[in-house]
């Protein structure tokens, strides 16, 4: 064949492969193709196919043959029992050397040794081709002629050069075919991915949406391919900025946003709104740029978070009540101790000058003072437990009231003549005023003059000797207020909503070492909430308190 004709028909061949490659996908068939195709261009009888056995194994026999194998059979059989390591055979010597081989006569050839006499007479002429490729040897085509032929230099050439050719486009197709296989797992991964995953054009438009976000978002393939993403998932107070952002890094390069992983809200079909995680990055090819991004729903983890700080919130609530409730304990044993003791003292050192002086050593006037003392004492003992009793009796239930008619003159009357018994004889004046008119209450009249007298103790105790307490009863709408004032030393206004509190004394209190252990005004307030009112403080340190108890009126025909 003149040099002319044989590059034309190498061209040809060329071409020819170069459709192969790019037509076929089955690596077997792309090799058989290849093989007709050459043993077409160099008019030879007889090809054959070997392969490699592994990454690094021996050749083997593909079982791949191009012609009348028919007229070949001694040739098949030894072919097909042959393994032949690179550097070994004329197909191992041809991957060696990293070109083609060319054999005049298979008899008595080293490199056919493989081959028995039988074959080597039906194959006489033999030409191995490797095709190779970056990665290894990808396949040798053997070529055999019936006929005794001399080494074609020109075709040799021919055929390096091909091999060459041919060794770069199986290392494209395979890398084409590994492309392929990775895009068709990525696209596999993506589809079962229990996160949702979207992708867009440069123009916004949905490319991409997988199953997981069929459900996350109520939307199906169909229906949200082709839709404008930011009109499709983003709620609408974001989409100007999630636009500016787009549009900044398709003219810039730069993202403050790609490549991060972000917490952001998005909008279902339904327009429902729910926080997403989401990592969105951007690829491009050919020039076009897309946008991939996967996004987790987070609302359960949202929840989750919020129900930790707010079992948070309330551990460290109940830490600090704990903290307070301990120091209230202290403080309690503390007073208790210092309340119950100090009588205790006074009861015990009267008796015993009482029970070891004789009468004459005595006077009576001192007598009586002594034996007065012992009852104050020991009615303020009485006081004390029955106060600790009455607040242990209320604790986690309501108290129990029993109503009956009673007037605010008669409970005032009464608590002032008990707060009276309980000081000496014009220690704090009480000037009580009534207002006209003043309905008769449905009320438990007992609990009502403990109250009462709890407040007018409380005054007592917290003004200078001499100063008066007054008591003023009034009316307004539904309600009965009986106010108790007093002029003495005032509560601050941070300690004023605490002044309830069981067992609490004001700072003030404690410095002056007052008697008391803060339990009148809370039993005060819960006789007052058991007959459905109030119980409220004001006050200006310095100038006095009041303190005043609100009462509803009995319904007509009640």
């Amino acid at each position: 064949m003149p040099d002319q004709e044989r590059e034309e028909s190498l061209v040809t061949l060329l071409e020819d492969i170069t459709a192969i490659f790019d037509i076929t996908e089955d690596p077997r068939s792309a090799a058989q193709a290849m093989l007709h195709a050459v043993r077409k261009m160099i008019g030879w009888p007889l090809g054959h196919l070997w392969v490699p056995d592994g990454p690094e194994g021996a050749l083997v026999s593909s079982g791949v043959w191009a012609g009348s194998i028919e007229h070949f059979p001694h040739l098949r059989e030894a072919t097909a029992q042959a393994s032949l390591p690179v550097g070994t055979g004329a197909a191992g010597q041809a991957v060696a050397a990293g070109r083609p081989l060319w054999s005049r006569d298979l008899t008595g050839d080293p490199l056919f040794a493989h081959v028995h006499d039988d074959a080597a007479v039906e194959a006489r002429a033999a030409l191995t081709v490797p095709v190779t490729t970056g990665d290894g040897v990808a396949v040798v085509l053997e070529f055999f002629c019936p006929e005794v032929l001399a080494p074609d230099e020109p075709l040799l050439r021919i055929l390096a050069s091909l091999s060459r050719q041919m060794g770069r486009m199986a290392e494209h197709w395979l890398a084409r075919q590994e492309t392929r296989t990775v895009r068709r797992q990525l696209e596999q991964v993506i589809e079962t991915s229990v996160e949702a995953f979207v992708s867009t054009d440069a123009d916004e438009h949905i490319i991409g949406w997988n199953a997981a976000a069929e459900r996350m978002f109520g939307l199906s393939r169909r229906e949200a391919l082709g839709r404008i993403m930011s009109h499709t998932i983003v709620p609408v107070r974001y989409r100007a900025l999630y636009r500016q952002e787009r549009e900044n890094f398709l003219a810039t390069g730069r993202s403050s946003t790609l490549g991060r992983r972000l917490q952001v809200a998005a909008i279902r079909a339904d327009g429902s709104e729910f926080p997403v995680e989401t990592v969105i990055w951007a690829t491009r090819e050919a020039g076009v740029w897309t946008f991939n991004a996967f996004l987790h729903d987070i609302t359960d983890r949202r929840r989750a978070e919020q129900a930790l700080r707010q079992a948070y919130t309330q551990e460290q609530a109940t830490v600090a009540r704990l903290e307070e409730l301990d120091h209230a304990k202290s403080v309690f044993i503390d007073t208790i101790g210092h309340e119950l003791s100090t009588p205790l003292a006074g009861i015990l050192g009267y008796l015993e000058i009482l029970t070891t002086t004789d009468d004459e050593a005595l006077p009576a006037e001192r007598r009586v003072r002594m034996m007065r003392a012992v009852t104050d004492n020991a009615v303020r003992l009485q006081k004390l437990i029955e106060d600790v009793l009455t607040v242990n009796a209320t604790i986690g239930r309501s108290r129990e009231i029993t109503p009956a008619p009673t007037t605010v003159q008669e409970v005032i009357a009464e608590a002032v003549r008990k707060a009276e018994s309980e000081t000496r004889s014009g220690e704090h004046p009480v000037r009580a005023r009534v207002d006209a008119g003043l309905p008769t209450l449905h009320a438990d009249h007992g609990l009502l003059v403990r109250a009462v007298s709890a407040l007018l103790s409380n005054a007592g105790k917290f003004s200078a000797t001499g100063t008066p307490i007054t008591v003023h009863a009034s009316h307004s709408g539904d309600a009965v207020a009986i106010a108790v004032s007093d002029s003495g030393m005032g509560i601050s206004a941070d300690e004023l909503p605490h002044v309830f509190d069981r067992f609490y004394r004001t700072a003030a209190a404690r410095q002056a070492a007052i008697q008391g252990i803060g339990l009148g005004l809370a039993i005060a307030k819960d006789i007052a909430e058991a007959h459905g009112g109030t119980l409220t403080a004001s006050s200006v340190p310095g100038e006095g308190s009041t303190l005043t108890l609100t009462l509803p009126c009995p319904r007509s025909g009640t």
